[in-house]
């Protein structure tokens, strides 16, 4: 990974790092085509394997409701391998604002806002904290974040005695457990899939506009892809108990990071700081800021991670976000953010997460050895890199 201290190489020159956004548009259609594919054949084969099992509203409803958290945090730190750093400490910190949580809600009995503010607060501080040790001090992100990985669960364990902080009260539950009634989910889901239909349309129509082509056929098959999902999700959704409030954050904060990457000047720097980090200075972008916002952004989603699995749990318990940083990572490298930076999309971490939820969602209802769900998982993630690896070579 790229530090402050270490520039990239010049080689590609300004104009090939500020296409990287475009080249990443072509990229993310054919990994989202792919995951669709995998996708499906993990259902058809866990499925058959399972006795109609895993195809089942309320194991489908389940499945995305357990890659939320997830899927919020591998949208963070492909913010910050866009821009050519890595975060290692996702599931220490994690750990440690779910204990801050807890300890809102269970000791001191605050109400929910406090809790939440609170818990996102010690979520930027962590944030800032990594920020300065690799922008100010220079230290790579991979070190930094690595040692945070070690002191962050070290903290919550201190200051825990490495126990169990339990219970937390219902309504702070329902954060992350309670359920949209299905009415209203049908009229959250009409109105999304109206809202993306036009933005489809509108951005079809500006790019024929000025590249004087348009394919009728590629619109097409992009509203009858958001369609065919609009209707899988009503059919999961109103099988059982309605839309997850889990995946209302994760809407919100994927919807809110998606607009940061692509219609504003950080996130167009952020593409230019990842592809080529000495022309990005050269360029005049305040590299420092850009860095330091990107740590703390993550800081917040650590903070907002914490809420929710201390509110999926009714506790913080030591074992907190074991290996979450390997899913956060294997997620958005899946989704088609590179390790060396420049590319990838926030929609891509997300459905990249929700992939590798398939899989440890199927391989339990296989009751297949924990143990082996560990080697599978690690397989995945080095393919998942080889993958990578063999993409950059093309793009190089």
């Amino acid at each position: 990974m790229s530090s402050t201290s270490t520039p990239s190489k010049l080689g590609a020159g300004p104009a090939k790092a500020a296409a990287a956004p475009r080249r990443t548009g072509k990229l993310i259609d054919a990994r989202a085509l792919t995951m669709i594919v995998v996708f499906v054949v993990l259902a058809v084969v866990f499925n058959t394997l399972s006795g109609d099992i895993f195809l089942t509203p309320r194991n489908l409803s389940l499945l995305l409701r357990q890659a939320s958290i997830v899927a919020i945090v591998a949208a963070g730190v492909s913010i910050l391998m866009i821009m050519g750093e890595i975060d290692l400490s996702i599931g220490s910190s994690v750990y440690l604002c779910g204990v801050v949580a807890a300890t809102m809600q269970h000791t001191y009995q605050l109400p929910i806002l406090p809790t939440v503010a609170i818990t996102i607060g010690a979520g930027l501080l962590m944030g800032l904290w990594q920020g300065v040790w690799v922008v100010a001090v220079g230290v790579p992100s991979f070190i930094v974040t690595l040692a945070g990985l070690l002191a962050f669960r070290g903290i919550g364990f201190y200051a825990t005695e490495a126990a169990t902080i339990a219970p937390v009260s219902d309504e702070y539950s329902a954060l992350s457990e309670a359920f949209v009634s299905v009415p209203l989910t049908l009229v959250l889901l009409g109105a999304a899939l109206v809202a993306g239909c036009w933005y489809v349309i509108r951005r079809h129509r500006v790019m024929a506009a000025r590249t004087g082509r348009a394919d009728p056929t590629v619109l097409t098959l992009k509203l009858g892809v958001m369609v065919a999902t609009a209707a899988a999700l009503a059919w999961i959704f109103s099988g059982f108990r309605g839309l997850p409030v889990a995946l209302l954050w994760v809407f919100v904060i994927g919807l809110a990071l998606w607009v940061l990457m692509t219609k504003t000047v950080f996130g167009r720097n952020a593409y230019l700081t990842g592809s080529n980090r000495e022309a990005s200075v050269l360029a005049g972008i305040p590299l420092k800021r850009q860095l330091y916002f990107g740590f703390v952004l993550m800081g917040g989603l650590y903070g907002i991670a914490g809420t929710l699995v201390t509110a999926r749990l009714a506790a913080s318990t030591p074992t907190t976000g074991m290996y979450m940083e390997l899913d956060a990572i294997a997620g958005a490298v899946i989704g088609g953010t590179a390790l060396k930076g420049g590319i990838g999309t926030i929609p891509g971490a997300i459905v990249g997460a929700v992939l590798l939820a398939t899989i440890d969602n199927g391989m339990s209802i296989l009751n297949i050895s924990s143990f082996l769900q560990l080697v599978i998982k690690g397989m995945v993630l080095l393919f998942a890199l080889a993958f990578d690896s063999y993409m950059t070579k093309r793009r190089g």
